[in-house]
């Protein structure tokens, strides 16, 4: 099955429209002003110094804030219809989101893994994706960074950075309110305001405040709970923030900011996109708890969710910028310090049966970091230089408990043909093989709450320091050398603090073949061989239903391997590029660069790890020998750029041909049982971008901007591994890497009378077909799409008042997100989708 085709007439339509709406990048830079409409006035810190963006030898796009604001760009996910490269999804909650740039990102939900692409916020990175994608407040800018960043960013960036700039305080006085009413699948409303202002001459103050409330757009069928919400994708947060500027003299000034996000929230519910034979056992336990084969209807937006799914975040920071103005040079210091909590449910199985979940009180994630980056940088006629240091200290804690519902002890049977087989089985076992034995009473032996019901605790310690120069020499009148290294040491230890299991069949399966659970020794060969003959079920379904007797959260082994990990990297990364400007109008570049992503740990339960089963009987001598760890991510690449402006400085036009090898490549897959980590030896990714920026000029108003990308990411051909779900990566593409992404944008601003103006504005985005789910399922597989959004307004020409309507995903696309093996449902298969259709009115107040 393959989800969102589409008519091929309606498909060339949507293509046609896109190719109309705009064919390149949006590029639009904070230092635009109306009355400019050249592109040479777009400013951009892709170097950490402000240069124009057409004489940066770097991939870069800068997105100002008006076009954010006509995007509707609140927070990250919604930067990706007007950004061509990118792909950004959501999964089972608002942490799970992960950022790709040219087919590479970081799958899984796992905080062990560190990000392919860098979140910084105000010169601050996010060590993780998903603690980047709250409201961003009021935006300056966006820039856009694709390839390696290894140098002036650190490890990972092996992918690109998405860098933000949000409003600094002004010394001139003025406020801003806005309102909007949110219609279409789920109805809410959203009110935010600023205000900014001087305190004499030395100092200025702005602050932030706003909340969204929203319906959720997924109806939920509770199945007699014991959840009660039945909306799902709700949204309901507030956020405030504050910044205030020293400004000591003409050198000297210092920026104090704070700023706090509370969310609560359900998410996230996902349907049925293929129901396999274990769907007549679910429903033969709860009638209609999951699709029957060929009824499956996603995008009815209708889940079977029995158990809950709130979510309850808090995200929170302080940070201080320091900069300061010598004769010879310019000294720049970043301090910050942030915390991020997240308690979050599931129904882990994703049906209407009570078969697996997460309370919420017993599964939790903690992240704190501490970061200080200090640099110098200087000029004079031929060379700009630059030298820094970088320090990182974070702490992390995982709580993961996955506990059994009532139904999971009879569907486990049902798998085998009767709803006591799990009871059964071990009885028999017991019986057999244990002295003084006593029988299990039927439900007793995966009971209610049975799993790891405490939970197992990871914490993990890591500290990052690097020392950086990034330089650029003219070695010619019109060409210059820029040349960069990076030395980046990162330590990390990693404390593996399970949690007790409760589930008395399991428990006999590990007496009987012991806590390894062997099942390939000669004593475990011939206790199968006893028992299968005396049972009747064949040796291989007595392997199988052990292992699903015995998943991951139910057996004891774990508790026994309690014990604490570390690793140490060093790490050179770089750059070298060459770039000749032939004219005021082009500019040509080639570079060189490295890029590093830290290895680190897979902070869950796993029984597998890479190609290899573990090798329980060798860990439990010891336990250090828990195969958490995993190598770090490296990348060599290449790129080849154009940059030109045409028509008088009113169109930019870009080229750039790129390629990247990774060296190692990390890789979580979810195979259907849990989540494994594997390294692979080599992946790449290649291909071109164009983008274009146009003002006309005999259409004042009018602005044109968009760009296309062709990128062909894929691993390279490895020898069998004997792992299916390993083996198939072999010389394939990634997953949810789709080979050309399209985006585009028109703006039309004009004059009425009276002192109004007007607004129209229209942007869109076409991906092609791409896989979905890590492990490369053909069920999992999405069509090309488009979305289009957009915005009309009229106000006052002052801007003290403006009306504007806008609807997002305008032609309610069907698609998904990711695609995922149903859990411990073989042949079964779910997705998160995206968002339909929405509307809105907005008002907005400025004085």
């Amino acid at each position: 099955m393959r989800i969102g085709e589409e008519d091929k007439v309606m498909k060339l339509f949507k293509k046609s429209l896109l190719a109309g709406v705009a064919t390149a990048m949006a590029v639009s830079g904070a230092a635009f002003a109306q009355e400019t409409r050249t592109v040479d006035t777009i400013t951009v810190t892709a170097q950490k110094r402000e240069q124009g963006i057409q004489d940066v030898p770097v991939a870069v796009t800068a997105y100002d804030a008006e076009l954010l604001q006509n995007a509707g760009v609140r927070d990250l996910k919604d930067l990706a219809v007007i950004a061509p490269g990118i792909n950004i999804t959501s999964t089972s909650n608002e942490f799970v989101t992960t950022a790709r740039i040219r087919g590479i990102g970081t799958v899984g939900d796992n905080p062990g893994l560190e990000s392919s692409v860098g979140i910084v916020i105000n010169g601050v990175p996010r060590a993780r994706n998903g603690v980047g994608f709250n409201d961003l407040g009021e935006l300056e800018r966006i820039e856009v960074l694709r390839g390696p960043q290894g140098t002036l960013f650190g490890a990972n960036t092996s992918a690109g950075i998405i860098n933000i700039t949000t409003a600094r305080p002004e010394f001139e006085t003025s406020t801003n309110v806005e309102a909007s009413y949110i219609g279409g699948d789920a109805n809410g409303w959203a009110l935010s305001g600023s205000a900014t202002g001087g305190f004499g001459d030395l100092v200025a103050a702005r602050v932030y405040a706003a909340t969204r409330q929203r319906d959720g757009f997924q109806d939920v069928q509770t199945f007699g709970g014991p959840r009660t919400e039945n909306e799902d994708a709700n949204q309901s947060f507030y956020t405030v923030s504050g910044q205030v500027l020293f400004d000591f003299n003409d050198d000297v000034n210092l920026l104090i900011g704070a700023d706090y996000t509370e969310r609560d929230e359900d998410c996230c519910g996902a349907p049925s996109i293929v129901s396999g034979p274990t769907a007549l056992a679910l429903n033969g336990l709860v009638p209609g708890s999951r699709a029957l084969p060929g009824s499956e209807d996603p995008f009815s937006r209708t889940i079977r969710s029995n158990r809950d799914t709130s979510q309850q975040i808090a995200d929170q920071g302080l940070q201080g910028e320091l900069n300061w103005d010598f004769d010879n040079f310019t000294l720049t210091a970043i301090l910050s310090d942030r915390s991020y909590r997240l308690d979050s449910g599931q129904d882990t199985d994703f049906t209407g049966a009570d078969v697996v979940f997460r309370d919420t009180n017993t599964n939790s994630f903690r992240f704190n970091n501490l970061t200080f980056e200090t640099r110098i940088a200087g000029q004079n006629d031929r060379f700009d230089w630059m030298f820094g240091m970088f320090y990182s200290d974070e702490g992390l804690r995982r709580v993961d408990s996955i506990q059994m519902g009532a139904h999971f002890e009879p569907y486990l049977g049902l798998l085998g043909g009767s709803p006591t087989l799990v009871t059964d089985l071990a009885n028999g076992l017991g019986a057999a093989f244990i002295p003084g034995f006593t029988p299990l009473a039927v439900g007793a032996g995966t009971p209610l709450g049975g799993g790891n019901p405490i939970g197992d605790a990871f914490q993990q310690n890591g500290e990052s320091l690097s020392f950086f120069t990034h330089n650029t020499l003219a070695i010619g009148e019109n060409t210059d050398l820029t040349f960069g290294l990076r030395h980046t040491t990162t330590e990390k230890e990693a404390t593996f603090d399970f949690g007790d299991s409760n589930v008395p069949a399991c428990d006999v399966w590990e007496t009987v073949f012991g806590d390894a659970l062997d099942f390939s020794t000669p004593t475990a060969g011939a206790i199968l061989a006893g028992f299968s003959a005396g049972s009747g079920v064949p040796i291989p379904s007595l392997v199988q239903f052990g292992t699903f007797t015995c998943l991951p959260f139910a057996r004891d082994v774990y508790s026994q391997i309690d014990h604490t990990q570390s690793l140490e990297e060093n790490e050179l990364t770089g750059l070298l590029s060459l770039s000749h400007r032939f004219n005021d109008d082009f500019l040509a570049y080639g570079t060189l660069s490295r890029g590093y992503k830290a290895g680190g740990f897979n902070l869950d339960r796993f029984t597998q790890a890479g190609s290899s089963a573990v090798d329980f009987t060798s860990v439990l001598a010891d336990p250090t020998s828990y195969p958490a760890q995993f190598d770090p991510e490296i990348v060599n690449s290449f790129e080849l750029g154009f940059k030109t402006e045409w028509a008088n400085d009113t169109v930019l036009a870009n080229f750039y041909i790129f390629r990247s090898d990774f060296e190692t490549y990390q890789l979580n897959t979810f195979n259907g049982i849990g989540f494994f980590v594997t390294s692979i030896d080599g992946a790449q990714t290649q291909g071109a971008e164009a983008e274009l920026l146009w003002f006309p000029e005999s259409m004042p108003g009018l602005t044109l901007q968009g760009g296309v990308t062709y990128a062909d990411a894929t691993y390279d051909e490895f020898a069998p591994t004997g792992t299916a779900d390993v083996d198939r990566l072999s010389g394939q593409n990634f997953s949810l890497a789709p080979e050309w992404y399209t985006s585009g944008s028109v703006t039309y601003e004009g004059n009425l009378e009276n002192g109004m103006t007007w607004l129209a504005h229209l942007d869109g985005r076409w991906v092609s077909e791409q896989n979905t789910g890590s492990d490369l399922d053909p069920e999992k597989i999405q069509e090309g799409y488009a979305l289009f959004n957009g915005r009309v307004g009229i106000g006052a020409e002052d801007e003290s008042w403006r009306v504007e309507l806008w609807g997002r995903n305008l032609a309610d696309e069907d698609y998904i997100q990711v695609g995922f093996d149903g859990p411990f449902q073989p042949g079964s298969f779910n997705a998160f989708l995206g968002s339909p259709r929405s509307w809105g009115v907005t008002f907005r107040s400025r004085r």
